[in-house]
C-alpha cells in the first residue's frame, strides 16, 4: 500500500505503540501540534507524535542507498497544578516511558505483510524540553537503518514467442 519507508515506519511504529502502551492516547505525526502556545493543544493526553531526524545516506552502488534514521518521539502531557500530585503524576510518566522504551527498543519494524523493514530500533538519548507552559515534554530518539533501492528502475521481463527456422 505505501511506498515511501518513512510512511511504512510511521504506521509500524504506532501499531506497535498503540499495542503495546494502551495508556498512550494519541500517535500521531509530528506536526507541531504542541507547539501553539496560545491555544489548548487538540491532542489527546498522553500523546507521543513522530518524526524522523536527521536521516542520513550512503551509496551502496548507483541506486541503492544504505539509510540511517534517527526516530524522534516527543511523548508529552499537560503538567498538574496540585502540590500534593505531582510526585505520583511525575513517577507515572516515567513508568510509562519505561514501557514505551521496552515495546521499542530491540523491536523491528515490519510492513503490513510482517517483512522486515529495517534494523532493530536502539535507543539513543532522552531528553526533557525545556518549555515555555504547561505541557510536559519527553523527547526519546532511537536509530534504525535500512536499504532504500526504491530508485532502482523496476524491469519487467518480456518473453517473445519466436519461430524461428533454420534452414542448412
Amino acid at each position: 500500500m505505501f511506498q515511501s519507508y518513512y510512511s511504512l515506519l510511521f504506521v509500524s511504529l504506532k501499531a506497535r505503540i498503540q499495542q503495546s502502551v494502551p495508556e498512550i492516547l494519541l500517535v500521531d505525526p509530528e506536526w507541531g501540534q504542541i507547539d501553539n502556545y496560545d491555544t489548548a493543544p487538540a491532542v489527546s493526553w498522553p500523546c507521543v507524535l513522530i518524526d524522523f531526524t536527521p536521516s542520513d545516506f550512503s551509496n551502496e552502488n548507483q541506486l541503492v542507498q544504505w539509510g540511517d534514521v534517527t526516530v524522534q518521539l516527543r511523548m508529552a502531557y499537560p503538567l498538574v497544578t496540585a502540590p500534593d500530585t505531582i510526585s505520583s503524576q511525575s513517577l507515572a510518566f516515567y513508568e510509562l516511558e519505561a514501557k514505551l522504551y521496552k515495546a521499542l527498543q530491540g523491536w523491528q519494524p515490519t510492513d503490513e505483510n510482517g517483512n522486515a523493514i529495517g534494523e532493530p530500533l536502539i535507543r539513543l538519548q532522552a531528553t526533557t524540553e525545556d518549555r515555555e507552559d504547561h505541557i510536559r515534554v519527553r523527547r526519546i530518539l532511537f536509530t534504525t537503518a535500512f536499504e532504500d533501492d526504491s530508485a532502482m528502475p523496476i524491469n519487467n521481463n518480456v518473453t517473445a514467442n519466436l519461430d524461428i527456422n533454420y534452414y542448412e
